[in-house]
């Protein structure tokens, strides 16, 4: 694949809240040199909503695991998102060191963290948003730049929190400073946080249990038998994904780096609901191939 492009803040504006006002506006993005030919490679550095996942711990997935489904057969994706990890463990036990020994020219680095990050009751993993987990992302885009890469900075993908019609966004400060070390750092970013949160709503309420790990205690039985003692009566999980929320949320990312990067693959994308919810029809063919 060669392709050229430049980079801009990807839909930064549109995409950012009230809540988020001071950072909303910066202008209009400026022209950018020209970025190196791209190497046809996607690194992911992440946590666990955007992880691999072996076929026993099916439905639950990450959107990472079903990237590739929406790119073109040349591109490569290596992903590197770690159950459990924010900026800080990330770094301390050495996986950036090592993803960056892997990055090379033209490669595109995701870098999406933020759930980790904001556990304050655990010291290994804690980052303060306005500190050390917007110096992470800057230091992270810095490293990238420096490698030759391209880095692109997500804000974490949305939690399944309902009031009333309407779903809540959650990471507040975490889904601002991503923002806001996207624009120091100059490089692109895109609000999954606020991208995924539209989707999701979209399909409504109860149908997004279906996107998100809710399972009955039978169901627990039938596909995650290993956890039926841990969880006796079933999963009520809203921060990781099925094959249908994984699918939704890699689409909602690869349309983005398509505006950008042109990387646009063979696979027919239509806003066009195919099922009762509204989930489009690629939504549910990549859910069906999820796991080969």
């Amino acid at each position: 694949m060669k392709l050229m492009t430049s980079r801009f803040i990807l839909g930064a504006l549109m995409s950012m809240s009230a809540a988020c006002a001071q950072a909303d506006d910066p202008g209009p993005a400026s022209p950018m040199p020209q970025v190196p030919e791209l190497s046809g490679r996607i690194i992911i550095a992440g946590d666990s909503t955007a992880a691999d996942y072996p076929l026993e711990r099916a439905p639950q997935i990450g959107w990472g695991q079903v990237l590739d489904y929406y790119l073109p057969d040349d591109v490569e994706v290596l992903n590197l998102a770690v159950n459990g990890r924010s900026t800080k463990s990330y770094i301390d036990e050495g996986r950036w060191d090592a993803l960056m020994d892997e990055v090379g020219a033209g490669d595109i680095v995701l870098i999406s963290f933020g759930h980790n990050d904001s556990r304050d009751d655990a010291p290994e993993r804690y980052a303060a948003p306005e500190g050390a987990y917007r110096e992470n992302l800057i230091r992270f885009a810095s490293d990238v730049q420096g490698a030759g890469g391209e880095p692109v900075i997500l804000s974490s993908a949305a939690r399944r929190l309902w009031e009333g019609p309407a779903m809540v966004e959650t990471h507040g400060l975490y889904r601002q400073n991503a923002f806001n070390a996207a624009i120091e750092a100059g490089v692109d970013y895109i609000d999954l946080a606020q991208l995924s949160l539209d989707y999701f709503e979209t399909l409504g309420r109860v149908a997004t249990k279906d996107d998100f790990l809710w399972l009955t205690a039978e169901e627990v039985a039938e596909r995650l038998p290993a956890y039926v003692e841990r969880y006796p009566d079933g999963i009520e999980d809203n921060t990781h994904f099925t094959e249908t929320g994984a699918c939704g949320v890699a689409r909602i990312i690869v349309e983005r780096l398509g505006n950008e990067f042109g990387l646009h693959g063979d696979v027919s994308i239509s806003d066009e609901p195919a099922d009762e919810a509204g989930r489009p029809a690629d939504v549910l063919a990549c859910a069906a191939v999820a796991w080969e």
